[in-house]
């Protein structure tokens, strides 16, 4: 199996929207400076890759995929960035038919209760069917394992996925409030982690309480000695360890961690 990069930054994308700082006005400016959505994409290690799992579906869906052999979607949760690219699905786009979309229960209610995507599931664009804590998926070439997790949401909850390929683990944690001890020993067990990197420390933005995440820095200190190849994504359009050229991209590389970017594959 093979897992593909689609996107490494937050829900608002750069440029975001109402932002005029350099990394967003840069975006704005030239094309290649814009940065996707988090999102990955699994895929069989063969020649073709028809065999193709996406986990969450962003508005920046048309630009990270080409939609073909598409076998399912993963859902971490149901906040926009990471459920509203299912819209892309439907009929007044790619029309597909009765695409699985893989949710836990509560995500699957609030898919099911409102439109414009409880269209898709009528007109059966999509079929959403359930996963639970700690169920494996088998997919060609290994298995995927929802693992439950706190963060803020709406009617829905969060998961993050363990991916266990024939040869390594890859464990792809997109969004959480904080740095769980469940989280920490799926960390350690994985050979490679790609992690919520959203900010680089609490002083970042003024309302980083109401939005909390853990931050990089906080990682790189309790994350050093791990065998575990760490990897950031979800990174905020403030956050400084985004520009490649920074101390703080830097400090984190000369530490042995990394920034996916998208277009990076790892070979599981």
């Amino acid at each position: 199996m093979k897992v593909e990069v689609l996107g490494n930054v937050q829900d608002g994308g750069v440029p975001h929207l109402g932002c005029d700082c350099d990394v967003c006005e840069k975006a704005r400016e030239d094309p290649r400076e814009q940065r996707y959505i988090s999102s990955l994409l699994l895929k069989e290690n063969s020649n073709d890759d028809t065999v193709r799992y996406l986990i969450d579906a962003t508005p920046d869906i048309r630009q990270q995929i080409d939609g073909h052999y598409l076998d399912g979607v993963f859902l971490t949760h149901g906040q926009p960035g990471h459920m509203s690219g299912l819209l892309y699905f439907g009929k007044e786009s790619m029309d597909i038919s009765s695409l699985p979309v893989y949710a836990t229960e509560k995500t699957r209610n609030f898919l099911m209760k409102n439109d414009p995507i409880r269209y898709l599931i009528d007109r059966e664009n999509i079929v959403v069917k359930e996963v639970e804590d700690r169920e494996e998926q088998l997919l060609q070439g290994g298995t995927l394992e929802a693992r439950s997790l706190d963060h803020r949401h709406v009617n829905t909850d969060c998961v993050s996925f363990m991916i266990k390929g024939e040869d390594k683990t890859l464990f792809y944690l997109s969004d959480t409030d904080e740095m769980t001890e469940k989280i920490v020993e799926s960390i350690e067990e994985a050979d490679i982690a790609i992690v919520d990197g959203t900010f680089w420390s609490k002083d970042e933005i003024e309302r980083y309480e109401e939005v909390k995440h853990p931050t990089i820095k906080s990682m790189i200190e309790r994350f050093s000695d791990l065998d575990t190849d760490i990897y950031f994504t979800h990174l905020n359009h403030t956050n400084p360890a985004l520009r490649e050229n920074s101390e703080e991209r830097h400090q984190l590389e000369s530490r042995g961690f990394n920034v996916v970017r998208k277009g990076d594959e790892f070979e599981i």
